[in-house]
């Protein structure tokens, strides 16, 4: 069984279109690779998008690609950083936790639990965390994206 923590609604506007987009991909999969994914189609989610490289043995997250408005809510670019230095969420275990059970149950994982930024006046809504795969069996990658609201 996979979890969907916080599980009760999903936003309209990017979480469910993601989503939706992600599922589409899948082709009767687990989960998609990233060679399914096209960034033309993904147009209105690039800005709030991120790209996570999962490392295993030991696990371990790497940010490879962050979009503008990740970038802006935390006044630096994290891409090539350790997620668990760079991380912009309630607690870094809160974050590393929803990463492990993308990875490790290779089902996508709905956050509720928003931030607000210190450096913007970007609040980090809903956020959404989808697994990639090259193979369908080992997750090499997950894809977030936060549903950001302008105060």
């Amino acid at each position: 069984m996979c979890p969907f923590k916080g599980l009760t609604r999903l936003s309209p506007r990017l979480c469910r279109g993601s989503f939706n987009y992600w599922d589409s991909k899948r082709h009767g999969r687990t989960m998609p690779s990233r060679s399914d994914l096209d960034p033309v189609e993904m147009k209105p989610f690039l800005s709030s998008l991120i790209l996570v490289d999962v490392k295993h043995d030991p696990l371990n997250f790497v940010y490879r690609l962050v979009g503008t408005k990740e970038v802006s809510a935390r006044g630096f670019d994290p891409t090539g950083c350790d997620v668990r230095e760079r991380v912009l969420g309630t607690t870094v275990e809160e974050v590393l936790t929803n990463y492990k059970i993308v990875s490790e149950k290779k089902c996508p994982v709905f956050d509720q639990e928003g931030v607000l930024s210190d450096v913007t006046t970007l609040r980090q809504g809903d956020a959404i965390l989808l697994p990639l795969s090259d193979d369908d069996e080992t997750v090499n990658m997950v894809v977030a994206y936060t549903d950001f609201i302008h105060l």
